[in-house]
């Protein structure tokens, strides 16, 4: 019997509806292609996994039962299409799923290279019946299954997940093969993770990795690990300082660092942590060891967050404190505040938890501007004018009043501003408005259940979406009305003595808890898209259609929960949102040209990548250093312009001898050397646009020979680690796939002359109508600039909602469920 797939409906609000003509036609493969159906797929099996109901603990496998049951019985391309989609990410839930999957994988050989995410931050035997003996006499899940697991999949394993239940089974050898250079694993986390086994497995895995030197009469890494990119600690509380700063050393490409409640001190932190160069997430949240000297030290000299020629500056900062114990002073906060702006890591900086820190308060208003940053006496109103991309701020345990709140979410006044002659500045020189989502302002004695009623916390922001209070406040709103929300009215002119009610706009703010994630409470402003007000409501009651087919209502947390996460997001989630994400994270990602057919037509199941095993190159281009020109005081630079042609220089010509030495063994060394020239030399100039992409944007068709045994030339050597694009990756980017149809299509009509006379005649008139080229990621950036239907401003707006969903997924990640969302929303 053939079953009916479901589609999601977005004009029946988000419910999973049939798709029968869809299965039907794609019976013929031939009919609809199977990227088109992994991409309804996709969009479906997204949908299913972020369903947040059933409200139980099963309700991932009640979805991903739905989602087989739905699809895998279609036809052959739909069970194609299911196993990559079910095999890509594992979500082992149980230590019997595992020994599942672990049997599948025995099994057939052919879906280990679709495995790339192991996730067991849910697992847990609590409920079963079984004790901790009992589970070591079932062995579905012990040390030697789960090294069986990783030697299957290390072929394309791409994040490991682990979490407390686990940390007994992690012992000396797989930590090593988690560890260890030569695979692609790029995140890696061990949450929770602690105890004396797990710490004595980490010793003797990195007692395998390093050896002793006797002349500099210590450990030495035998070699880095260069794949790795997000590494987390999270509440890893009894590993020693040393074995952090030991396992840190080892791994200098991270981009995400999660050293949150763990034991690391100020030597390790000044002098073990490598000099990341592409450093985007820092946490350093709980780390009671820490001093607030050797922090502001780090902030202040270390090369990750100093340096000048580092490829990426913090986006996302957790410094939390507890307020009772630290001894942070309010001067030790603006220090920090100025150091960040100095090195310009406000420009970028979009999560900052500062909770327990101290601040200074003044009541005076003016600021100037200096050389790194508008200057203030109030810490408050400092983060207001130099962190222009905030969204999401955590003030926590600082008694701010309600009217000091309010001023700092209010716009920018330039009354508030002065030259240096004391005049005030032009408006151009005002900093920019700050777009702040998330305002965490919990343990507040100001902010109690007798102002939290005032509608200026509600109105004097237009980004703000939600806001974290006390349980008194909370339980205050909750307790005004059956519906849980505060009623506010915006006014046009706020500071008007006569407000006009008519004009003013609605606002809707609602209670929400969850009492999984601890004693946290929120007030969320209500939208239709983001934020709705009935989650309480969906998913209880089943529906069906005309045709007797239940409807599938999909019930997703609301979308603030994101910017309150104290925990860094590693991972990609079950379905990636974005593909820059991946990017970013595993590196050498290279797309195939289909996701099932290999060049030939037959069936695939994906490829093994290569791991990196070098540093990567900053961007720039290789150059010559001649002898005869460093005498003059003078560079040659052999890489020429897009237009120009070989011609036939010398220096050119012994390059290319030299390298065809290296690369033929018969020609030796020094005869290239000597062709060369003693004193030439080759050096990466960073001054020089990137080779690469110059390449791409060039059209192959008209590409000299002389031009490509010339950028063949500049290649990197065989010792350095450069991702390069493929044909497939070409092939696959959809950018250029318009590029290239727009080319094809425009091409041979304006080669004719009539046609390009017709058309230079209507562009001087005027009535040409060709849009101008936007960048890549220009709309993604810019999404108040969009516009998908000048009919239709529902459409145009769901568009901008999504370019902003994918801006922020690239540094907040997703709500996602298990112990990701479990940590990171705890008290």
């Amino acid at each position: 019997m053939q079953r009916k797939a479901f589609v999601k409906d977005r004009t029946t609000g988000g419910k999973l509806k049939s798709m029968p003509d869809l299965a039907e036609n794609a019976s013929n493969s031939r009919v609809i292609p199977p990227e088109i159906v992994y991409q309804i797929l996709t969009f479906q099996f997204r949908d299913l996994m972020s369903n947040d109901y059933p409200g139980n603990p099963e309700k991932f496998t009640e979805n991903f039962r739905t989602f087989v049951r739905s699809n895998l019985t279609v036809n052959k391309t739909f069970y194609h299409v299911c196993r990559v989609l079910i095999y890509r990410y594992c979500n082992l839930t149980t230590a019997r799923r595992f020994h599942n999957l672990l049997e599948a994988l025995r099994q057939n050989e052919r879906v280990r290279n679709i495995v790339q995410v192991a996730d067991f931050q849910e697992l847990t035997s609590i409920g079963l019946g079984r004790s901790g003996e009992m589970n070591k006499m079932i062995k579905n899940l012990t040390n030697e299954t789960l090294s069986e697991f990783l030697e299957l999949t290390k072929s394309n394993l791409r994040e490991f997940l682990a979490c407390e239940h686990i940390q007994d089974d992690l012992d000396a050898n797989i930590v090593y093969q988690l560890l260890r250079p030569g695979t692609v694993l790029s995140v890696l986390d061990f949450c929770g993770c602690s105890g004396a086994k797990f710490t004595e497995s980490c010793i003797a895995a990195l007692e395998r990795l390093y050896r002793y030197d006797e002349l500099k009469q210590q450990y030495v890494t035998n070699e880095e690990n260069y794949q790795v990119t997000c590494l987390g600690l999270n509440d890893c509380t009894d590993l020693p300082s040393p074995v952090l700063g030991r396992i840190l050393q080892m791994l200098p490409e991270l981009q995400k660092l999660d050293l949150g409640h763990t034991s690391i001190d100020d030597e390790t932190l000044m002098n073990s942590l490598p000099h990341l160069k592409n450093l985007t997430h820092l946490s350093l949240s709980m780390c009671l060891r820490l001093s607030p000297r050797g922090v502001l030290e780090f902030f202040s000299h270390h090369p990750a967050l100093t340096d000048e020629n580092n490829l990426k500056t913090l986006e996302w900062l957790n410094l939390y404190s507890m307020p009772h114990s630290s001894s942070w002073t309010s001067v030790h906060t603006m220090f920090l505040l100025k150091k960040l702006c100095q090195f310009g890591h406000n420009k970028t900086l979009q999560y900052l938890n500062l909770g327990g820190m101290p601040f200074h308060e003044s009541d005076d208003p003016s600021a100037f501007k200096s050389t790194y940053y508008y200057q203030c006496s109030d810490t408050l109103q400092f983060i207001k004018y130099n962190f222009p991309k905030l969204k999401c701020l955590s003030i926590r345990g600082n008694n701010f009043p309600i009217t000091k709140i309010c001023d700092f979410l209010k716009p920018v006044s330039i009354q508030n501003f002065a030259g240096k002659n004391g005049q005030e500045i032009d408006e151009h020189d005002l900093p920019q408005v700050q777009q702040l989502k998330f305002l965490n302002i919990s343990n507040n004695v100001h902010v109690n259940k007798w102002t939290i009623n005032d509608p200026g916390l509600f109105t004097s922001s237009q980004s703000l979406v939600a806001l974290e209070v006390s349980f008194d406040a909370w339980q205050q709103v909750e307790k005004s009305n059956e519906r849980h929300e505060i009623i506010a009215l915006r006014y046009k002119n706020p500071d008007s003595i006569i407000k006009d009610t008519a004009d003013a706009e609605i606002v809707k703010w609602r209670c929400y808890i969850d009492s999984s994630y601890g004693r946290r409470y929120w007030l969320h402003r209500v939208d239709e898209y983001l934020n709705p007000a009935d989650l309480e409501k969906k998913g209880n009651i089943s529906k069906y259609d005309s045709n007797g087919n239940k409807i599938i209502e999909i019930t997703k947390q609301p979308d603030f929960l994101k910017f309150a996460q104290s925990k860094i997001m590693l991972g990609c989630g079950i379905v990636p949102l974005s593909a820059v994400r991946r990017k970013e994270c595993y590196r050498d990602l290279n797309p195939p040209i289909s996701h099932f057919f290999t060049r030939s037509g037959n069936a695939t199941l994906g490829q093994a990548p290569t791991p990196i095993l070098g540093p990567r190159l900053p961007p720039g281009g290789w150059r010559v250093l001649h002898h005869n020109e460093e005498e003059n005081g003078g560079t040659s630079d052999v890489i020429p312009e897009e237009d120009e042609e070989d011609d036939g220089d010398e220096s050119t010509n012994d390059m290319r001898d030299s390298f065809a030495s290296y690369e033929n063994p018969e020609l030796s060394p020094a005869y290239a050397s000597d062709r060369i020239g003693s004193r030439n030399g080759l050096y990466w100039d960073r001054s020089m646009q990137n080779l690469q992409l110059r390449s791409q944007e060039e059209p192959p068709a008209f590409s000299s020979p002389s031009r490509q045994s010339q950028l063949q030339l500049h290649q990197a050597p065989e010792g350095i680690s450069e991702v390069e694009e493929t044909d497939d990756e070409y092939l696959n980017d959809t950018s250029l796939q318009r590029r290239r149809s727009q080319l094809s299509i425009l091409g041979l009509a304006f080669s004719h002359p009539a046609v390009s006379q017709r058309c230079n005649d209507r562009a001087s008139s005027g009535s040409l109508v060709i849009p101008l080229r936007k960048p890549k990621n220009y709309y993604q950036l810019h999404p108040q600039e969009f516009v998908f239907d000048t009919k239709s401003s529902e459409t145009t707006k769901l568009y901008r909602i999504h370019f902003e969903l994918v801006s922020e997924y690239e540094v907040f990640g997703c709500i996602e469920r298990g112990m990701y969302r479990y940590y990171g929303l705890k008290t």
